[in-house]
């Protein structure tokens, strides 16, 4: 019984000893709050960091959404989806979707537009499928001869209201001119090979164009729309005449002989019209009047055109001036000169001239006390350099007498520019008393406030020089030109401070 007893307990031990074996073995959870484990563990922060990032730059990374547009087009000259839409020679938009509408009348083409295109979005604005056209006077769209087509356009007023839905053009639009001008009516018994695009010109100078030939609401005449460049307005009255210039006029006779007579290979090949303005001027006339178009010009009427002025704006403020001065050479002493503008400025205090600093400085090779500066074609009247401010600058002050020039600028006729404008440079032609010629040029589009530089001034420095601009729309005076030798601008400046622009350039070649 003792061994009995013995082996059961025993055996009981041996149990234990298996179970407590046993239940070491087995890992026991421990189990708390979310929170406290993300507290315990630095990845998870880590992790959700990565996520954020990740996520970020996906979202940067995805393409600006533009503006989305509809143009409907009557035909569609090949034009696929991914094609562009230029304007000023960059993609602005990209075609999205080409289909024919409902009526099958023509083609409906969706254009996503550049974000920073959006502008362009606006009431008027005026699109065309771009194509070759090839005629003996213009060649234009051949690049889309062998490559893809793209869509032209004209953008309308900046300030419109937004617009999704436009009516694309059958042809690009012959009057795509930066000018708006204004537009009338020429009306004729004959079409005399006008066409769609043709010049209109004064004395041989294009001074609008046409835009469309049809006939008249009764069928009786041929009405010619043409638009006139609003800088030519001044040419236009009740008193102008129009005729078709269009062809070569050849007369042959015994006492004369042979003549002919064209304008241009333009004319010949496109036709256009001519006109001239006689009989005292006239009074303006309204956009949309009608003219009679003439067969051709009278005998008479060149004799008889009034003298016109070819823009409404008074030219002013150009003073011609000459600097000389004398240097040796290889061949001795030798005197030196060049003529250059000044604009005349009379305040309340003082008169002055304001010219080109490189031009009042002294020029190296010259020798002492022989550089001056004189009135252009008036060896007397010598101007005062010795009280010169310090030539630090683009422009200088010359203080010249109140009474030895007639035409002052005063300070209320200058205006500073708030956006790049159309402009004259005026300069004064002394051979002929009062006498005033002007230029236009095109200018680079700069930040305001900066010197506006030109795009393709091939001006005479000689004459260009100084010479002021004046704004094409008022007149106002904006700055003064100034021609380098590699580089020509206009240098801005206020009606309070002109002279507030620090030289960024030293003198002058002789």
């Amino acid at each position: 019984m003792t061994d009995n007893t013995s082996n059961k307990k025993a055996s009981d031990e041996t149990e234990t000893a298996r179970t407590v074996v046993a239940n070491d073995s087995i890992p026991v959870a421990n189990v708390g709050p979310v929170s406290s484990v993300l507290q315990a563990s630095s990845m998870w922060l880590l992790t959700l960091v990565c996520l954020a990032v990740a996520i970020g730059i996906v979202w940067w990374s995805l393409p600006e959404v533009g503006h989305q547009i509809t143009i409907h087009f009557p035909d569609g000259h090949g034009l696929e989806a991914e094609d562009k839409v230029r304007y000023r020679g960059i993609d602005v938009g990209t075609v999205e979707r080409v289909s024919l509408n409902r009526e099958l009348s023509g083609v409906d083409v969706s254009v996503a537009l550049a974000p920073f295109a959006e502008p362009l979005a606006r009431e008027g604005t005026r699109f065309w499928i771009v194509r070759p056209e090839l005629s003996l006077s213009r060649i234009s769209g051949i690049e889309t001869a062998v490559g893809h087509k793209y869509i032209g356009l004209q953008p309308g007023d900046p300030n419109g209201p937004h617009q999704q839905q436009f009516s694309g053009l059958a042809f690009s639009p012959p009057d795509a001119l930066n000018d708006p001008g204004f537009e009338i009516v020429l009306r004729g018994i004959r079409k005399h090979s006008i066409n769609r695009g043709s010049p209109v010109t004064c004395r041989g100078v294009q001074v609008g164009q046409v835009i469309s030939v049809g006939l008249s609401q009764d069928a009786r005449h041929v009405d010619i729309r043409a638009r006139i460049l609003q800088k030519h307005a001044p040419l236009i009255s009740t008193n102008s005449v129009f005729w078709a210039s269009s062809g070569v006029d050849l007369d042959i006779s015994l006492s004369s002989g042979l003549k002919l007579n064209a304008e241009s290979l333009e004319t010949i090949a496109r036709g256009g019209v001519s006109l001239l303005t006689i009989a005292g001027g006239g009074d303006p006339v309204q956009p949309g009047h009608i003219f009679s178009l003439h067969p051709k010009a009278e005998d008479d009427w060149y004799e008889k055109a009034a003298t016109v002025r070819s823009t409404n704006i008074d030219l002013h403020g150009a003073f011609p001036l000459e600097a000389k001065w004398k240097q040796n050479s290889f061949l001795g002493t030798s005197t030196r000169s060049t003529t250059f503008m000044g604009l005349p400025i009379k305040t309340s205090t003082e008169s002055y001239l304001l010219c080109p600093t490189d031009i009042i400085a002294k020029p190296k090779r010259a020798i002492d006390d022989t550089f001056r500066i004189v009135f252009q074609n008036d060896e007397v009247t010598e101007l005062d350099l010795s009280a010169l401010p310090p030539l630090d600058q683009q422009l200088v002050k010359v203080p010249v007498d109140s009474q030895q020039i007639a035409n002052w600028i005063t300070t209320d006729q200058f205006r500073t520019p708030e956006q790049v404008e159309d402009c004259l440079a005026v300069r004064a032609t002394p051979e002929e008393s009062g006498g005033m010629t002007f230029l236009h040029f095109p200018i680079e589009a700069p930040q305001i406030g900066k010197d506006w530089s030109l795009r393709e001034f091939n001006g005479d420095r000689k004459i260009w020089h100084g010479a002021p601009v004046l704004s094409a729309a008022d007149g106002m005076v904006l700055g003064v030109l100034l021609v380098g030798e590699t580089d020509s601008r206009v240098v801005l400046f206020s009606p309070i401070s002109p002279i507030s622009r620090t030289a960024d350039e030293s003198l002058p070649a002789e």
